[in-house]
């Protein structure tokens, strides 16, 4: 079957074996590329079939997302519902520590697969991974219960930020740097800019300019919840933060952070918001094209959001 394979930096299209053994056979369908495949990438740490945003349908025909990080389901955080806390789950996420979902076929283990309900397209559905980021970022900094947010970061993440808080019915405002990102966030409602500073702010660029832009955002005492990585050390904006006591929530993946799966929650949440796929989904390749695909997904300058790459 057709893979996509990553090794020493360089990506390529390849014949592989079709997946055997346990777990549910899923078709993919759609996959979309993301900023921690570059990241990875360019470090020389990923040598993999990448893609751990997935969409597919399963050998008996069900429309499906896929959850890639294989926490083991069974330790102590897991049972309380902090599956990134799991020491095997990192290890284990598809197209980081294992292969992933940019082939043909992919193996899934029945209990990561998230059911589609009728009304997504199942090639969109691959965005419900970094929504189900989202969820978890926001419920740390109790988004749930607030009127008013602010989102520092227009690209998937911070988008998907904008989508679960307006799920949660806030008011957002969205600071982003290019224009097709800023006309990105008004698709889905964003608010125009507010002088007043916010209680919630949330970085989602993944950078130092970023991190000090939202901490100067934030109002005293306030929360800057950080779903984005940082790839290189990073300067605190130390003055600001300390003067006001803002508090940085850092989140990673997801699980089940308020006692349901994250998942769950995001697959409802894309079921709701049709608009979001088409403001996010910018570029869509063949599996042929992958290292186009890879190409584009490096470019903000030509209206690039979200590439897929569709099998």
């Amino acid at each position: 079957m057709k893979a996509i394979r990553v090794s020493d930096q360089f990506i390529e299209l390849c014949d592989v074996q079709e997946p055997k053994g346990d777990g549910v056979l899923v078709n993919v369908k759609a996959v979309g590329i993301c900023g921690s495949d570059l990241h990875l990438i360019d470090s020389n740490m990923m040598n993999v079939i990448p893609g751990h945003e997935i969409s597919g349908i399963t050998s008996d025909g069900r429309p499906v997302a896929i959850e890639p990080m294989l926490s083991c389901g069974i330790c102590k955080h897991c049972n309380e519902g902090s599956q990134p806390y799991c020491d095997t789950a990192l290890p284990n996420t598809m197209g980081i520590g294992i292969d992933g979902g940019m082939a043909e076929k992919i193996l899934v283990p029945e209990r990561f697969l998230a059911p589609l309900p009728n009304g997504i397209d199942v090639r969109d559905a691959f965005l419900i991974e970094p929504l189900a980021v989202a969820v978890r970022c926001l419920f740390r900094v109790g988004a749930n219960s607030l009127k008013r947010i602010v989102v520092v970061g227009g690209g998937t993440i911070g988008l998907c930020c904008v989508a679960v808080a307006k799920h949660f019915g806030a008011e957002v405002e969205l600071h982003a740097r290019h224009q097709h990102q800023i006309d990105a966030g008004y698709r889905l409602g964003t608010q125009s800019q507010r002088p007043e500073l916010a209680p919630v702010v949330i970085e989602a660029a993944g950078t130092e300019s970023a991190l000090a832009t939202a901490v100067n955002l934030t109002a005293k005492g306030g929360l800057v919840g950080i779903p984005s990585t940082y790839w290189s050390p990073t300067e605190l904006p130390g003055m600001s933060m300390g003067m006001k006591e803002v508090s940085l929530v850092p989140s990673i993946t997801y699980g089940n952070t308020q006692g349901q799966r994250d998942f769950e929650l995001a697959v409802k949440i894309l079921a709701a918001t049709p608009e979001l796929s088409r403001a996010l989904i910018t570029h869509r390749f063949p599996i042929d094209a992958a290292p186009d695909a890879f190409a584009a997904a490096r470019s903000r300058k030509e209206g690039v959001i979200k590439v897929a790459v569709e099998v």
